[in-house]
């Protein structure tokens, strides 16, 4: 069945903010702001800082906080972009694995394939590509690669026919998912384009000065479209004039029979809110996701991984219990495959199903997943069941996750997710008292705390903090100090 997809641009002088809706559910959100921009795409000339042959690599200077990482070894001489699956089977001129001789102080042209994640630098590669609408342009590789998700032999046969007319022997192209059907004179003009494109980002890089940008990809909006656009996107709304003309004028020059389709918003009501995604956004986060038939599932996301559990929840009493397990298990593949693409959750994921006993049953949940995920551009790969209910995947990471672009660190809990205790911080205040008592006893003593704590020690703790008082000869009382962490405690001292 055909998925009807709506692109939503709203942009203004400091952000844009780019939602995915397909068949009325929001599926993927980005955003950009002009203090985080998004670097994967740009291209690069750097300086070598060091080669470190324990890594099989080599960190590059390329004006960011932390140098860029550049492996050394088997370096693809292409890579699909933007979910793009590349089949060159048939090719004749597959690329061989390549080992690049670096040296420190050397100068090299690099582009972003991984934005910087925590603590780790950008990763980067030397085979720069830069894509269009129907291609992929490779300026240091030779062949050609049709997207697997083009099925049709005829088509993929009449593609590569079109592309071996006018492409140089010494340029590599993606012919990308969406050429399906296009016309020999707009992938001749594309290339034409982007052939023109890489020529400039020599000119420039030539004299350039390392570190410096030679190459960035267009906004976010143009970037979406370009990579998105097809048949099935019925509309593409924006709310900024300028943005609408950049998206327009693209559309224009590469997909003119498709430039009506771009809406230029002039509501009242701000758009991410007319939309509904500014709701689903508040929604979105939430630890529990709860199912139609009473199921839910949970989402735990860390650096390292990101774990979902399955529950049956207020469903339970379903007479059938393998029918129940099963159905819970089918709907919660929908909620964990929109999550993974909305969340952009990326590394190793682990999912806890609901046990299930029948084979098959266990291979059709595995099978919707892939299914739900098959629209999914980043590149994923599954492992079986285990006997215990789990499935591990993996899914490509290219940029951080909307947790990490859209939320920072709990300054109450420090990341952890959870705090201290109002008992075991009164606990702890006790004990501090106590290590101080010899220089403090008979004297008053003035309990600064937060008005969640304050409230505890006032109430809860009342009875025993007086008992602690007239044991160890201390007055004590305790007042608000709203600039502290709920936790958190400071001792004032003062004659009696």
């Amino acid at each position: 069945m055909k998925v009807k997809t709506k692109i939503v641009v709203s942009s203004n002088e400091w952000e844009t903010r780019v939602g995915i809706i397909e068949d009325g559910r929001l599926v993927e959100f980005y955003v950009e702001r002009e203090e985080s921009q998004v670097l994967v795409g740009r291209i690069y000339k750097g300086k070598v800082e060091n080669v470190v042959k324990g890594l099989r690599g080599a960190f590059v200077n390329i004006g960011l906080r932390k140098n860029g990482f550049l492996p050394l070894t088997e370096i693809p001489e292409f890579d699909a972009l933007e979910g793009d699956e590349v089949d060159t089977k048939n090719e004749s001129s597959k690329p061989k694995p390549r080992t690049i001789a670096l040296s420190e102080g050397e100068d090299i042209l690099v582009q972003v394939v991984k934005d910087p994640f925590a603590e780790k630098g950008a990763r980067i590669t030397s085979y720069v590509s830069i894509p269009g609408r129907y291609l992929v342009y490779f300026p240091n590789a030779e062949r050609v690669g049709i997207s697997r998700r083009i099925w049709d032999r005829r088509e993929r046969s009449r593609l590569r026919s079109i592309i071996r007319r006018f492409k140089d022997s010494h340029a590599g192209l993606i012919v990308r998912t969406v050429a399906e059907g296009a016309k020999p004179d707009e992938l001749g003009y594309e290339y034409e384009r982007l052939e023109k494109t890489w020529e400039d980002i020599r000119s420039r890089a030539e004299p350039a000065k390392p570190p410096a940008v030679v190459y960035e990809e267009p906004s976010i909006g143009v970037k979406l479209v370009r990579d998105l656009f097809k048949s099935s996107v019925e509309k593409v709304v924006v709310d900024s004039e300028k943005q609408y003309q950049e998206i327009y004028s693209y559309l224009s020059q590469v997909a003119p029979k498709f430039k009506r389709r771009v809406e230029l918003y002039r509501g009242e009501v701000p758009l991410l809110e007319q939309t509904g995604i500014e709701a689903e956004l508040d929604r979105v986060f939430q630890k529990r996701l709860w199912l139609k038939s009473g199921g839910f599932i949970t989402v735990d996301q860390t650096e390292a991984m990101v774990a979902i559990d399955v529950n049956t929840g207020r469903s339970a009493e379903n007479e059938d219990p393998e029918r129940l397990i099963l159905q819970t298990n089918l709907e919660a593949v929908a909620e964990i495959a929109r999550q993974i693409r909305l969340r952009d959750l990326a590394g190793l994921i682990i999912i806890d199903f609901i046990d299930m006993e029948d084979l098959k049953a266990t291979e059709s949940v595995v099978s919707e997943l892939r299914a739900q995920l098959s629209g999914d551009r980043a590149k994923a790969d599954y492992s079986k069941m285990s006997r215990f209910g789990l499935l591990e995947m993996t899914r490509e990471r290219t940029r951080p996750g909307m947790m990490f672009a859209m939320f920072e660190i709990c300054p109450a809990c420090r990341g952890s997710g959870r705090i201290r205790s109002r008992s075991e911080a009164a606990m702890k205040l006790e004990r501090v008292i106590i290590s101080r008592l010899s220089k403090i006893r008979g004297k008053r003593v003035r309990i600064l705390a937060a008005p969640w704590m304050t409230q505890f020690l006032t109430t809860d703790w009342y009875d025993r903090l007086s008992e602690f008082a007239r044991r160890y000869e201390l007055a004590i009382d305790v007042k608000i100090d709203h600039e502290l962490q709920p936790a958190d405690f400071r001792l004032l001292t003062e004659s009696g």
